[in-house]
C-alpha cells in the first residue's frame, strides 16, 4: 500500500436516486413534472456503478432517495441491506410509513419543508403546516433517526426575515439542513407567475447573503448544513430559467464568511506595507475570493501595500492567522 492510499480518509458516498417532488396532480407551485422512478434493476445497476467507479474499498455507500413520495417497497428490496436515507414531503408520509422506514433501518429522514410560515406554504400549494412538520421531526428523532429539513429561501410571499425565522425554528428541531434557494424551473407553475411579473426570484448576491445568515444560525446551534444550492438538470429537477443557479453556491457563501473573518483579522494592521494571511491549504481559494477579490477589498479598506496568501499545514479549515514579515 502506498503512503497516499494509507493516508486516505474513508468517505460516505451517496448514491442519489431522484423520485421527483409531486408524484401526482395537483403539483405544488415550484416543481416540474416528476420523473419516472427507476426500476429495481436500474437502481441495482446504479449502485454497482457507484461501488465500482465512484467509491474506494474503504468508503461507505449510502443510497439516498430524494423526492416528495417515499421509495416503493420494490426499490427498498432492491438495495438489500445497504444503508439508506430518504427525503420526503411531510404530507406524503404517514406514521405507519415512518415506522416501516425505521424497521428497514433508515439512517436519516429529511422533510422537504421549504418554509415554516403557513401562509407561504399555502401560497406554494403545499398541503401541510408548521405544527405537523414539527410533530414529525420529534417523532423521527424519538425513533433514534436523524431528522433533516430542506428550506427554500426566496419563496413567493417570503422575505429575508422569513428565511432567518425558518433557520431559527429548524435549529431547535432538526439535526441536518439543506438550503435550496428557489429556482424557477422551465415546466413549473412558478414560471407563469414569474412571467406575469408577480414573482421575482432572489438574485445571486441576495441568495449568498441570506444563506450565509441561515448557515450562521443553523451551525451555531449544531445543525449540520449538508448542502447549499441545487443543480438543475441531472438530478431530475429540469432546466432553471431564473433564480440563483450556480455550480458552487456554497463556496460563494463560505467565501463571504471568510472575507468577514479576514476583515476582523486585518483591521488592526491598517497601513502595513506587507501582510501575510496564512490559511489551511484547503482554504487558499476562499481566502483569495472570487477573481482574487478578497485581497483587493482588504487592501483598499485598510490601505495595505501588499497581501500575500500563505498556506500552512498546521492550520485547519476556516482558521486564519495574520503575519507581518
Amino acid at each position: 500500500m502506498t503512503e497516499a492510499s494509507a493516508a486516505r480518509v474513508p468517505r460516505t458516498v451517496i448514491v442519489p436516486v431522484p423520485l421527483g417532488c409531486c408524484p401526482a396532480a395537483p403539483r405544488c407551485l415550484l416543481c416540474n413534472p416528476s420523473p419516472q422512478p427507476p426500476s429495481p434493476d436500474t437502481l441495482a445497476a446504479l449502485i454497482e456503478h457507484y461501488r465500482s467507479e465512484r467509491s474506494g474499498p474503504d468508503d461507505s455507500l449510502v443510497v439516498g432517495f430524494y423526492g416528495g413520495a417515499l421509495p416503493s417497497e420494490q426499490l427498498l428490496d432492491a438495495i438489500g441491506e445497504r444503508p439508506f436515507q430518504v427525503r420526503v414531503r411531510p404530507d406524503l408520509m404517514s406514521r405507519a410509513d415512518a415506522a416501516k422506514l425505521v424497521d428497514r433501518g433508515v439512517r436519516a429522514v429529511e422533510l422537504d419543508v421549504l418554509c415554516f410560515d403557513d401562509l407561504v406554504l399555502r401560497a406554494c400549494r403545499r398541503p401541510y403546516r408548521k405544527r405537523r412538520v414539527l410533530q414529525m421531526a420529534h417523532g423521527i428523532r424519538d425513533a433514534g433517526v436523524r431528522a433533516g429539513v430542506t428550506l427554500a429561501p426566496g419563496l413567493p410571499g417570503s422575505d429575508f426575515q422569513t428565511s432567518v425565522a425558518d433557520a431559527t425554528i429548524a435549529s431547535e428541531h432538526f439535526d441536518t439542513a439543506r438550503l435550496h434557494p428557489v429556482l424557477v424551473l422551465d415546466q413549473s407553475d412558478l414560471r407563469e407567475v414569474h412571467a406575469g411579473g408577480q414573482y421575482t426570484p432572489l438574485g445571486l448576491g441576495e441568495a449568498v447573503t441570506v444563506c450565509r445568515v441561515m448557515m450562521d444560525v443553523l451551525e451555531g446551534a449544531g445543525v449540520e448544513v449538508i448542502r447549499v444550492g441545487m443543480q438543475p438538470g441531472p438530478d431530475g429537477l429540469g432546466r432553471a430559467i431564473a433564480g440563483p443557479a450556480h455550480s458552487s453556491l456554497r463556496e460563494l457563501v463560505e467565501s463571504r464568511r471568510a472575507l468577514d473573518r479576514l476583515f476582523e483579522l486585518v483591521a488592526p494592521h491598517r497601513g502595513a506595507p506587507l501582510l501575510h494571511i496564512c490559511c489551511a491549504p484547503t482554504d487558499v481559494g476562499r481566502t483569495h475570493g472570487p477573481n482574487n477579490q478578497h485581497r483587493r477589498s482588504l487592501r483598499a479598506a485598510f490601505q495595505i501595500g501588499q497581501i500575500e496568501i500563505r498556506p500552512r499545514s498546521c492550520l485547519v479549515r476556516n482558521q486564519w492567522t495574520v503575519e507581518i514579515p
